[in-house]
């Protein structure tokens, strides 16, 4: 896959629970810059949540169909539901220099870190502490808790390979810190390109 010269993808994972979709529309929400191509699911919406804003709840047969097509950039299965990232939308953001937040799991993040392992910014997700995020887990009356336990333990073993931890513990503070992030790889960004910003201090002379 040929090296994205603008957009950014920002990588979002987490543990069932532990807020990623929340803080994904409150960034989209705060930063007209961040796109959030809206994945597709089998699972079936929770209480709360909209077809198309939160997900494209289709069926699994649908799925299938659209995966067939190549409308998936990966497909990824967690707790008997299927996952999809729509390419195409995924690919015209980041040629027209978008950032580009994707809140998927450990499998969908590593996948996209492979394709685009110059432009992704991977971040780990954590609840304030354990008991908190089964106390998430107990408010949402999930059925399978054991097994979403049992997942993130193993999803914890992937944490060394993200660029960044984030702990939310509130939505605000959660929010400030992955700006916070995005400035950061602004700046790496910066020292790897030093004549965009000979360029553009040239343009604010000539025209500020």
């Amino acid at each position: 896959m040929p090296r994205n010269k603008k957009g950014l993808l920002f990588v979002l994972s987490a543990p069932s629970g532990a807020g990623k979709s929340t803080l994904a529309r409150a960034i989209v929400y705060k930063d007209a810059r961040f796109i959030h191509p809206v994945s597709y699911t089998t699972r079936p919406s929770r209480p709360g949540e909209k077809n198309g804003r939160d997900y494209h709840f289709v069926s699994r047969e649908k799925f299938e169909e659209f995966w067939r097509q190549g409308r998936f950039w990966e497909r990824t299965e967690a707790h008997g539901a299927f996952y999809g990232t729509p390419k195409e939308e995924l690919e015209r953001a980041l040629s027209r220099g978008r950032y580009v937040l994707l809140a998927i799991d450990i499998k969908g993040a590593r996948a996209l870190a492979e394709a685009y392992p110059h432009d992704t910014v991977r971040i780990f997700l954590l609840p304030p502490t354990r008991n908190a995020w089964i106390a998430r887990l107990k408010k949402r009356r999930e059925s399978d808790m054991d097994r979403r336990i049992a997942n993130a333990d193993m999803e914890l073993r992937e944490l060394p390979r993200y660029d960044y931890v984030l702990i939310n513990d509130e939505l605000g503070r959660a929010t400030n810190d992955f700006f916070a992030i995005v400035r950061a790889e602004e700046l790496k960004r910066l020292k790897t390109n030093p004549k965009g910003w000979v360029a553009a201090s040239l343009s604010a002379l000539t025209y500020g």
